[in-house]
């Protein structure tokens, strides 16, 4: 068996019929799933979904949990700053979407993954380590931050009292039994395989938005004293820190570019893989639309500068439709979780093939590799559960860069625009990484300084 075909097999992302595959017949150290020095097919699949297929994916990837976190962000930022930043960060997202669907094709050549794209536009080895280490970071860490997600709503579920630093005593236990269902899902071969746990994720997610949008205005229209102008023994460096956190918060809640070159390689041609892309980010980005600014608008409108990190854990009552909502975010979670995770999966379960004497069997490869990630994954997240600072972390170490830096970098080489145009990019990838830079400062000193005061053992 050729190189390219064991690499296409193994990945379950190969190219249609009337393109050309990045690199066909130069194999490179860098590129990590190529599996020539094994005769082994894992049972690869054509490229078949259709572009509902790639939205099911898509609103999973991009209305993550981060959505709940909105209303505390804006507490940072009021409502000037926290709807301008909100706006500003959709549109060049949207944008930012449109540049990587179009990069997916580049004449005869459909290049399948977000590495591939860096590789042909800035040469295998610069490419590789402009895009690898920060894309692969990012899937990392958004794995570790739904894993935290997650055992913060198991334990709200559990616990009626759970809000704020409440919920992060005791919260190891919840976050160990997610990682333990993640175990399971894991096994998943593809992502042809996933769409299914894909759907399910996106309706989970639209349904816990409609519950924190809903239950916030009820709060507001209740009467009850719900509402805070002013945070208690906040200090003036905690105000600025917050609000450095707080825009790599919103930045956090953008996050599916990551894997938009992986999900529009499962599309089959024709139509151009781009239009059935653009179709799919599209349903997506009207999911982005209406649950984003109703959460976060209702949720600090309701609550002011006392709304959570969660605003699902400022919601009181009516208590089931609180549960509810919780149980929603753990299906989603576990679902997003996989979405990020399988491209990880793909190229560490390529990376161990190509340092063993004889392939294992596909099975044990899956339960050894994936296993291995979801404990480390886990065991990170039990060891720093903090949602809002993570969020911000993450932001500015991957999702800054995948989301709006390297899009309007790899235009700019790759067409060569001029003009409006050309600033245009220039201007995203310049104030992307300032707006990087003061996100990574602010979650950094937040976790520092809740670090100290948390025990994960306690």
């Amino acid at each position: 068996m050729n190189s390219e075909k064991s690499r296409a097999a193994y990945s379950g992302l190969t190219n249609g019929n009337e393109l050309e595959p990045i690199h066909a017949g130069q194999p490179s150290s860098f590129e990590i799933e190529d599996l020539n020095v094994h005769d082994i097919d894992l049972g690869g699949h054509e490229p078949r979904a259709k572009w509902y297929h790639a939205a099911f994916h898509s609103v999973c990837a991009v209305v993550g949990a981060g959505v709940l976190g909105i209303p505390y962000a804006f507490s940072y930022l009021g409502w000037a700053g926290g709807l301008t930043s909100l706006t500003l960060l959709f549109l060049i997202s949207f944008y930012t979407s449109y540049l990587l669907s179009e990069l997916h094709e580049d004449g005869n050549v459909r290049l399948n993954t977000y590495r591939e794209i860096g590789q042909h536009v800035w040469g295998e080895r610069r490419g590789w380590w402009a895009v690898a280490p920060v894309q692969y970071t990012l899937m990392a860490g958004l794995c570790i931050t739904y894993a935290v997600t997650a055992g913060q709503s198991m334990k709200g579920i559990a616990s009626s009292d759970c809000s704020g630093a409440d919920c992060q005593e005791g919260i190891a236990p919840w976050i160990i039994l997610f990682g333990i269902t993640q175990l399971f899902l894991s096994q998943v071969p593809d992502f042809h395989s996933l769409w299914w746990v894909s759907l399910m994720g996106g309706v989970m997610s639209i349904g816990y938005c409609l519950i924190a949008a809903g239950g916030s205005i009820a709060a507001a229209v209740s009467g009850e004293e719900t509402y805070s102008a002013a945070r208690e023994s906040e200090s003036q460096a905690d105000k600025v820190f917050g609000v450095m956190n707080a825009l790599g918060s919103v930045a956090f809640t953008f996050g599916g570019q990551a894997v938009i070159p992986e999900i529009q390689a499962t599309l089959a041609r024709p139509p151009r893989s781009p239009f059935s892309m653009m179709k799919a980010i599209g349903v997506s980005y009207v999911v982005v639309f209406l649950t984003y600014y109703s959460v976060g608008i209702s949720g600090f409108a309701a609550f002011g500068k006392s709304v959570e990190p969660d605003v699902l854990l400022s919601i009181r009552r009516p208590q089931v439709l609180v549960d509810i909502a919780d149980v929603m975010v753990v299906l989603h979670v576990a679902a997003g979780y996989q979405v990020f995770a399988m491209p990880l999966f793909d190229v560490f379960e390529g990376v161990v093939l190509r340092r063993l004497s004889k392939a294992p069997r596909p099975v044990i490869l899956r339960l050894g590799v994936r296993s291995l990630f979801v404990f480390v994954t886990t065991f990170i997240a039990v060891l720093l559960p903090f949602f809002d600072d993570l969020m911000g972390l993450i932001a500015s170490i991957g999702l800054m860069p995948i989301t709006f830096i390297l899009p309007s970098l790899l235009w700019i080489s790759s067409r060569r625009p001029e003009g409006f145009e050309l600033w245009v990019n220039v201007v995203i990838a310049g104030g992307s990484s300032l707006l990087a830079l003061v996100a990574f400062v602010g979650s950094v000193r937040n976790i520092i300084h809740d670090a100290s005061e948390y025990d994960a053992f306690d």
